[in-house]
């Protein structure tokens, strides 16, 4: 549930971000009669991203292919999530204003309907990011992912109450850079998880997949073992940090490759702001 709650929080935040700001700026500019639209447009992308949520999870469940689902499912998430992450490093600093101006430019171009479209596209872009990110994980535990989902949006939104209503200070900067840092242990996780079930697939398939496909270390632990991925602490660990109670060798390159590679890359793009 741990990395299902960051995801949605820090998505969510996201959002909420982005809707302030316009909110902010039509305030200071005497344009308060345009906040209605773009929050109803917000109302719509919440809409849309559940309904593509609803969509995305029942077409998984008429794939027969189960574990070849799973496979291409986490690869898409992996890439979707890093560049969403290193986007926000690079653009970060500048989002304020860079929104502003899009928001003067829909204004002139199209009045309401534009404030109305500009909310619609920052929620659904960060809720199907979500859904996106998050599918990977409904297929190992789809309850946990639910009740993480609904957790992660309330506290998003408190957050984004106390600093814009109650007036908290909160570095943005560093909330961003630990919840990068986060994230990339659970993307590993994810692309780890989706080389194993791909494994799996091309192993029933009778695909001749040695030396990759060879253990590198085994735990030996019974899957009643608090320990195992499917137990408690083990399937905190194996969410949020790609645990596993055995490794195979493609599994292990791909899965501390990314690790490595995801950190350094967090690091070098917030080392430039």
């Amino acid at each position: 549930m741990y990395a299902q709650i960051l995801i949605s929080l820090r998505e969510a935040f996201e959002a909420a971000l982005l809707i302030a700001i316009v909110l902010l700026y039509l305030r200071r500019m005497g344009l308060d009669e345009y906040s209605k639209y773009l929050l109803a447009g917000g109302i719509i992308g919440i809409i849309a991203s559940g309904v593509a949520g609803v969509i995305a999870y029942n077409t998984y469940l008429l794939v027969e292919e189960k574990e070849l689902a799973e496979a291409v499912g986490a690869f898409i998430a992996v890439p979707v999530l890093t560049s969403v992450i290193y986007w926000m490093a690079m653009k970060g600093r500048n989002i304020k204003a860079e929104i502003e101006r899009e928001v003067e430019r829909r204004i002139n171009l199209r009045g309401a309907l534009g404030i109305f479209s500009l909310g619609i596209v920052f929620v659904f872009r960060e809720g199907l990011e979500t859904v996106i990110f998050l599918l990977p994980l409904i297929f190992i535990q789809p309850y946990a992912s639910f009740i993480g989902v609904w957790v992660g949006i309330a506290i998003a939104l408190f957050i984004s109450y106390m600093i814009f209503i109650m007036g908290l200070r909160l570095d943005l900067r560093k909330f961003f850079y630990f919840t990068s840092i986060l994230i990339v242990f659970v993307a590993s996780g994810i692309l780890g998880y989706g080389i194993h079930e791909l494994v799996e697939y091309g192993e029933d398939k009778g695909w001749a997949l040695e030396p990759w496909s060879n253990i590198v270390y085994n735990l030996n632990l019974p899957e009643d073992s608090i320990f195992h991925e499917k137990g408690l602490i083990g399937g905190i660990l194996a969410v949020l940090f790609g645990y596993a109670s055995k490794m195979e060798l493609i599994r292990l390159l791909f899965q501390f490759g990314y690790l490595v590679l995801g950190i350094s890359l967090v690091m070098y793009a917030y080392r430039r702001r």
